[in-house]
C-alpha cells in the first residue's frame, strides 16, 4: 500500500500510463491472481461500473508478453502507412532524417512489457517477473482498460470516423481512453493518501504532466533521446486526456458526464486542448477543400499517403523554429487541414499541407507565422512574395511555398526547383 502525504507530481508518477518494466525478483501466481481481484473490485467502485463478466487472467513470462505486445503492435502499425508518416515527418523537420521511423515506433511501442490487458482475447496479462505490489498501480490503469472495453468497446472507437487516417482524430480518441483510466488509477492513489480529494480538484493535469517528462526518460533510454516531436505526442494522450476528464466532472459531478463522452466522441485534439470547443459551444473540424498537388505538379508526382495534423502537430511544427507560446497562439484558431505526401519517381518525396482557420484573423495569425518558420528553416534561401499572403524560397535546389487565400493557408516544401514554374502555373 502507499502511504505518507506525497507532492501532486509523485502522485502522477505513481500512475503514469507508460510503464517501462525494469527486473525485479519473480511474483508468486497465486498472489497475482489475489492483487489483481482487489484491484478489479476497487476499480469497479471507483469507476461506477461493474464487470459485465469475468476478466481472464493468466501469468506469463517477459519473453510472451514482450512477443504479444510485438504482434499487436505490428498488426496495427504494419504496412505501408507507419513508413510513408515517419518520410511526411521526416521532411517537415518534425524527426531526423538519420532515424528510421517505423522501426523506431515499433520499438517504443513494444518496450512496455508489464502487466497488459488484450481487447482482443479479453484476457488480462500479469506479469510473472514483477511482485504484485510493484505491478498494482499497472493493475489499475489495466483493469479500467477492461471496464472500458466491455461498456464502450475499445476497437469501435479507436476505429470511428476513420481515424486510421485520421492522425488528429485518433489522437483526440486515445486522450479519452487514456485520460479515463489516468483519473481512475490517481483517485486510486488519492484514496489511499489523501481520501477527501478528488481528482476534478487537483490543477490542471495536463501542465502537471508536462513535468513528468523526466521520471519516463529516466525509465527509458529509448524515450529519452526520441525526438521532441515523439515525447510529446506519447505523451498528449495521458496529461490532456486526464485534463479533459476533468472538465467532463464539472458538468455534473458524476461519471456519468464521462460515460456519456463515449457516445459522442471529440473529434480533434483541438477540443481536447480547448475543452470548451467540446463541452461549451461545440466546434467540429471544418471539411478542406481538396488540392491535388500531384496534378498541379504534373509529370510522374503521385500522392503516397494523406493524414491530419491537426491542431497539436501544427503547433509542434511551429514550436521548432518559433517559441512555445507564439507557436501556440498561431494555431489556436485551427479550422481544419490535411497534410499529403508527394513523390516522383526518381524517390523524391514532398509535403503539401492545406490548413481552413475559424476566422480571418486566425488564417493571419498562422499565415506571418509560417512566413517566419519558413525563413528560418531555410535562411540561406531566396525568398520572394508579398508578407503575409505569398511566400517562396528556395535552397539547395529546393522550392518552399507558402500562400494565404482568405481563411485557407496552404504550404509546400521539398519539390525540386525545376518543378517551380509548373507549381506556381507559369
Amino acid at each position: 500500500m502507499l502511504a505518507g502525504r506525497w507532492p501532486l507530481t509523485l502522485f502522477i508518477t505513481a500512475v503514469l500510463c507508460i510503464h517501462f518494466s525494469l527486473s525485479a525478483p519473480g511474483a508468486d501466481s497465486d498472489r497475482l491472481f489475489e492483487t489483481a481481484d482487489e484491484v478489479m473490485k476497487t476499480v469497479q467502485r471507483l469507476r461506477e461500473l461493474d464487470f459485465k463478466e469475468p476478466v481472464q487472467k493468466e501469468v506469463k513470462g517477459r519473453a510472451e508478453i514482450a512477443s504479444y505486445v510485438n504482434r499487436r503492435v505490428r498488426g496495427e502499425y504494419g504496412g505501408e502507412a507507419l513508413g510513408n508518416e515517419g518520410k511526411m515527418l521526416r521532411r517537415l523537420g518534425l524527426v531526423p532524417v538519420e532515424i528510421e521511423y517505423r522501426d523506431y515506433i515499433l520499438k517504443l511501442l513494444t518496450e512496455q512489457t508489464g502487466c497488459h490487458y488484450d481487447e482482443t482475447k479479453k484476457t488480462l496479462y500479469l506479469a510473472s517477473w514483477l511482485p504484485a505490489e510493484d505491478q498494482a498501480p499497472e493493475m489499475v490503469r489495466e483493469a479500467a482498460r477492461a471496464l472500458q472495453d466491455q461498456h464502450f468497446n475499445i476497437r469501435r472507437i479507436l476505429q470511428d470516423g476513420g481515424a486510421k487516417k485520421n492522425g488528429d482524430r485518433a489522437l483526440a480518441l486515445k486522450s479519452l481512453l487514456e485520460g479515463d483510466r489516468m483519473v481512475v488509477a490517481l483517485q486510486s492513489v488519492l484514496e489511499q493518501n489523501r481520501p477527501t480529494r478528488h481528482f476534478a480538484e487537483l490543477p490542471d493535469l495536463a501542465s502537471v504532466m508536462q513535468f513528468q517528462m523526466a521520471a519516463m526518460e529516466a525509465q527509458s533510454a529509448l524515450f529519452r533521446e526520441a525526438p521532441a516531436y515523439i515525447r510529446q505526442i506519447v505523451v498528449f494522450p495521458y496529461g490532456y486526456g486526464a485534463s479533459f476528464m476533468q472538465n467532463a466532472w464539472k458538468d455534473t459531478s458524476s461519471w456519468q458526464s464521462v460515460n456519456s463522452i463515449y457516445f459522442d466522441l471529440p473529434a480533434s485534439t483541438e477540443q481536447i486542448l480547448h475543452p470548451e470547443k467540446y463541452f461549451g459551444t461545440r466546434e467540429d473540424p471544418q471539411p478542406v477543400t481538396f488540392v491535388d498537388p500531384a496534378a498541379r505538379l504534373g509529370g510522374d508526382w503521385r500522392i503516397v499517403y494523406q493524414n491530419v495534423l491537426g491542431e497539436f502537430s501544427l503547433g509542434l511544427l511551429l514550436n521548432l523554429n518559433l517559441t512555445e507560446e507564439r507557436s501556440r497562439k498561431s494555431v489556436a484558431g485551427w479550422g481544419g487541414d490535411q497534410a499529403t505526401l508527394l513523390e516522383n519517381g526518381a524517390g523524391r518525396d514532398a509535403v503539401f499541407v492545406n490548413t481552413i482557420w475559424d476566422s480571418d484573423e486566425d488564417a493571419d495569425k498562422f499565415c506571418q507565422a509560417m512566413e517566419e518558420w519558413l525563413l528560418k528553416r531555410y535562411p540561406d534561401g531566396k525568398s520572394e512574395g508579398e508578407p503575409s499572403t505569398a511566400l517562396s524560397t528556395v535552397q539547395d535546389g529546393e522550392y518552399h511555398g507558402m500562400q494565404r487565400q482568405g481563411r485557407s493557408v496552404y504550404f509546400i516544401t521539398g519539390i525540386p526547383e525545376s518543378d517551380r514554374e509548373r507549381w506556381e502555373g507559369r
